[in-house]
């Protein structure tokens, strides 16, 4: 069997393959989204595709493309729409004004959010998949897991996150915004992206980062650790389901 994970890299024979011996679909709910001066815009899809590869090696299944829409809070006033990290709302490393960040496009309406999810199901039930594993963006997953006992009922599908199997505060994957967790996984799967000294110089001041300040408490080690941390949970937990 192929060692290729990625579905649109599969033919369809190395695709009938690995689902049939392993019929798991790995969906990275991704954005383009602000994450601080530091982190890529797709900080969110980078993240869970990376974590995803490495469990469909060791476990099986197929990796999805990254998705770059999804829902999250919004405002609009009578000149401009303002969404996700945009709007203060406490609980960051520092303050700052409503504002359209620079780089984010991303969001769509809840119901939309939910149809297209719903759709991507339905399509991969027809096409033999049997286990849904998504996550990535906080909004996103949560709205997710709403969307798991319709989805099973549907399509028979069972649907799980990273947080269904390591559901730890300090290991947890992507449970901050751009902060110590992200930031270290980012540098954990791909150091070359982050650029922390667009905080650390003085010059960018790190606006909408929510968590841990990364400039004390991120690294790469600290990100290898949540790394290997999930990607142990959920290939031991996904072998115990097939």
């Amino acid at each position: 069997m192929t060692d290729k994970v990625l579905y649109e890299e599969l033919c369809p024979k190395e695709f009938e393959e690995r689902i049939t011996v392993c019929p798991i679909a790995y969906l990275p709910l991704g954005t383009l989204e602000w994450h601080g001066p530091h982190l890529p815009l797709g900080a969110d899809g980078i993240q869970s595709q990376e974590l995803f590869v490495r469990v469909a090696k060791k476990v099986g299944g197929v990796v999805l493309p990254k998705l770059f829409l999804g829902p999250d809070r919004y405002y609009h006033d009578p000149e401009k729409e303002f969404y996700g990290m945009d709007i203060y709302t406490g609980g960051t490393v520092v303050p700052y004004e409503m504002q359209q960040l620079s780089g984010s496009a991303y969001w769509m309406p809840d119901h939309q959010y939910q149809q297209m999810i719903l759709q991507i199901a339905a399509n991969l039930s027809r096409a033999g998949i049997k286990i849904l594993v998504a996550h990535g963006h906080g909004p996103s997953t949560w709205q997710f897991c709403d969307l798991k006992n319709e989805i099973k009922a549907l399509y028979g599908m069972d649907c799980y996150t990273a947080f269904d199997f390591l559901d730890d505060d300090v290991l947890g994957y992507q449970c901050d915004h751009a902060a110590a967790n992200e930031t270290s996984i980012t540098m954990a799967v791909r150091r070359e992206l982050v650029q922390m000294e667009r905080i650390t110089s003085g010059n960018e001041a790190p606006v909408a980062i929510a968590g841990r300040d990364p400039r004390e408490y991120a690294s790469e080690e600290y990100g290898k650790q949540v790394l290997e941390a999930n990607v142990e949970a959920m290939s031991k937990g996904l072998l115990s389901l097939l």
